[in-house]
This record gives C-alpha cells, structure tokens and sequence, in this order.
C-alpha cells in the first residue's frame, strides 16, 4: 500500500518511466528526440523544493501538451494554476491523510501534516483547509448540516435581520473569479408569500468569512432551483417551500452552477435573437 514516504521522485520517476535530470537552471519538463519524457530540476534548490518542483514539473508532462515558449499567455496561464493544484493533491493525497491519526488540536494537526508529508506547514495548511471545506460541502449537498468542527477556534455567530439578505463565499484558494457560493437568508414574508427571488447578478453582497459559515443550518439548492431568463437570474421559493415546508429559511447556492445556467440562458438569447 503506498505510503507519504513513497511520494519521492526516485519511486515516481521509476514508476512513470520519468529521466530525471540536475542542473543549475530553473526546473523545466521536456520530450526528448527518441520520445522519452524527461524533467530538470534546479540542483540548487533544497530537496524539499526539489520534490515540489518535480511534481509540478510531473503534471506538465502528464496532463499538459504544447510548448509554453510559443503558447499564448492564458494557455500558460491555466497550465501553471493546473500544476499547482496538482502538487497539492499530489503530495498530500486524501486517502493518505485519512488513515492518518490527526489530532483534534488544529495547529497540531497542520504540524504533523508539514513533517509526515514533508511540506511547508502552509502548503499542509491549505490543504487541509480545503478538505475541511469539501467536507463541509458535501455535508451541504446531502441536506444534513449540523457542523461543528472540533478544528474551529472560537465561534462566531450571524444574526439575520427580518429582511431577506444574501451573503456571499469567497474561497481564498479558490481559482474561480468571484464568490463561490451564495448564502440566501429569507425572511417570513418572502418566504410564504413570494414565488421566486431575483439575485441581482451586479451587486457585490455582503461577505461571509468561513468561521461564520461553519456555523450556519443551510439546506442545498439543486436544479431547478435556480433559472435564469432573459438575463434575470431567480431561485423559485415555491420549489423550496415544496420540498422542505416553512421550516427551513437558509440556502446555499453554488456559483458554479450559476455560471452553467447563465450560459446556457445567454445561448439561447443569441440562438432566438
């Protein structure tokens, strides 16, 4: 069963068919004449670099084509953002840091990911943030969200005024432009008495911070929630209330999702017009 101490560049150099070269220029990755792919690494980086820089280099070689000499600047652009979130899975890998006995202390646990997988404590501390999150969102998508994460320093709470409010997610390691969910809070009357909301797509709402969030009940929105025509972005309250009563008044809605639904809205405009 692999291991942490298995991700090293001599195991996955020898496991991939990967020439491994050092010399005193930057890292690169590149196809030799007789086809075999091959990676350079700077040899006057420190090891711990090294290994980062290889698996950066490794996700060139097996995701990406093309010379960035000659490439358009947002085609290098998305392969390096690609290459970087790469590394990050790569040298920490889930099910690897599942079998691992973390303690509940969260600075304790960001250490013994630094020393187990050999990574800067802020690299081990991203991703385990983002598992945190991912964890949280599927909690999100399964409807049952009473989250209280032994990781979390102090609490903090939000108090919703008696007005319909909206609150916007930003992912600090997220590479998507904008907020990445939308947390909508209806009040009473909206929620008994209107058959849809309109979300105006220009406003910049309120920020919510991640602490905030982990404290909130919220229930999923999935499709048909959420349609767009004609421009005009709308969540159908009366498909909520359908599905889960008067009781419930918070809702998540996933801004990637939004951007598929507002594209398939603009084709159709240009397809009819």
């Amino acid at each position: 069963m692999a291991v942490p101490e298995h991700i090293t560049i001599q195991v996955l150099a020898q496991a991939l068919n990967i020439y491994v070269q050092y010399s005193p220029i930057s890292s690169r990755a590149y196809e030799s004449d007789s086809g075999m792919r091959c990676i350079l690494l700077d040899s006057r980086l420190p090891p711990m670099k090294q290994r980062l820089d290889f698996l950066h280099e490794l996700c060139h070689v097996l995701r990406h084509a093309g010379n960035q000499l000659i490439m358009p600047d947002f085609f290098i652009k998305a392969q390096e953002i690609d290459a970087e979130k790469f590394v990050l899975y790569a040298s920490m890998p889930y099910f690897m840091i599942n079998l691992q006995q973390l303690p509940e202390d969260y600075n304790q646990t960001i250490q013994q990911l630094s020393g187990t997988f050999g990574v800067p404590k802020e690299m081990a501390k991203t991703r385990f943030d983002q598992i945190l999150r991912r964890e949280y969102e599927g909690e999100l998508t399964s409807g049952v969200f009473n989250h209280k994460s032994s990781f979390s320093g102090n609490q903090q709470h939000i108090e919703f005024s008696d007005k319909t409010k909206i609150f916007a997610f930003y992912d600090p390691h997220s590479t998507f432009e904008g907020p990445d969910q939308l947390i909508i809070s209806l009040d009473y009357e909206t929620l008994t008495t209107q058959y849809e909301l309109l979300i105006p797509r220009e406003e910049r709402f309120k920020e919510i911070d991640w602490e905030v969030l982990k404290d909130l009940a919220v229930e999923p929105t999935i499709s048909g929630d959420i349609i767009c025509f004609d421009g005009q972005l709308t969540l159908q309250i009366h498909r909520l209330v359908f599905r889960y009563g008067f009781s419930k008044s918070t809702f998540v809605v996933h801004m990637r999702d939004v951007e598929q639904i507002i594209e398939t809205d603009q084709r159709l405009i240009q397809r009819f017009n």
